[in-house]
């Protein structure tokens, strides 16, 4: 199993965290324990064949036909299956990128994923790109083609609300360690107007973003120090004790800790040097801090 990821134009820089290419062995990815973990983040797909997802709070598999499609925010850890080898390309577009531009609720988008046409409004140039896309001799050529559908998809609403930007960078700086009641005298909001702001801007209250950010950064220390102790690395990460970490680990992955490392997964091991880029700036390296 290979991943690549590839920069955007720094036009593209407040909206889109990198470019990717994932090579899917069935061999390799459909091992039991192959799990992706929950991020914040939306991407945009495009695949030669069909891939299965299927999120682990989940019981049903999701078929995404070949071509274009839009995966919404993962809650849980994310497993694939595919029948043949292939190469998926994809856009991953930060938690704020798509406030106020879906035409439905992004909370009816999370741990969904659907046909790029069930969700924008394709021109036939945007069609043109996809097949472009699909069929593209090069990763470069994929990327150009991939900012052409992005510029055409966002085109006047390509902005950033920096507000809901800022409130995000709030708690990926604190990496979810945070009481909820922090943000309210920092931003000088109320809990309910809050939590609505959240839903509406990307399907997910500021309570749940913190949960999943604690837990990118316990798989960040994991992975920088991979023989300590698993409790240590909890209670450093802002768990309270060795119960609750427990009980948050399985909310998101159905597996214990102890079992899903001794199986050594490499999506997950590919989501934890994303997580590491993410939490260092790499992605965002104009951040506005507030």
């Amino acid at each position: 199993m290979e991943y690549r990821e590839f920069s955007p134009d720094s036009m593209f820089t407040h909206h889109v965290e990198c470019f990717w290419e994932l090579d899917l062995n069935p061999e390799e990815v459909n091992r039991h324990y192959e799990v992706w973990a929950p991020d914040c983040t939306f991407d945009m797909m495009f695949s030669r064949y069909p891939v299965c997802l299927k999120f682990t709070n989940e019981r049903t598999w999701q078929v995404v036909a070949a071509g274009a499609s839009f995966v919404g925010q993962k809650t849980s850890g994310l497993k694939l299956l595919v029948k043949q080898r292939q190469k998926v390309f994809g856009i991953r577009f930060k938690p704020f990128a798509f406030a106020h531009l879906f035409p439905l609720s992004p909370g009816q988008l999370n741990n969904r994923a659907m046909a790029l046409d069930q969700l924008f409004e394709l021109k036939k140039s945007d069609r043109e790109l996809i097949r472009y896309i699909l069929g593209a001799p090069s990763l470069e050529n994929q990327r150009i083609h991939c900012e052409s559908l992005v510029t055409s998809l966002l085109n006047s609403k390509f902005y950033v609300d920096q507000t809901f930007r800022a409130q995000l960078n709030y708690i990926m700086e604190r990496k979810g360690a945070l009481k909820i009641r922090e943000l309210f005298s920092e931003f000088g909001i109320s809990k309910v107007t809050l939590r609505k702001h959240f839903l509406e801007k990307m399907g997910l209250s500021p309570k749940k973003v913190s949960r999943i950010w604690r837990l990118n950064h316990f798989l960040e220390l994991k992975r920088k120090a991979s023989n300590h102790n698993l409790t240590i690395l909890a209670l450093e990460s802002g768990y309270y004790d060795q119960a609750h970490f427990i009980r948050e680990f399985k909310s998101f992955f159905h597996y214990c800790p102890t079992q899903l490392f001794q199986n050594e997964s490499q999506l997950l091991g590919i989501s934890q040097d994303i997580i590491s880029r993410r939490f260092s700036n790499q992605y965002d390296p104009v951040m506005i801090t507030p």
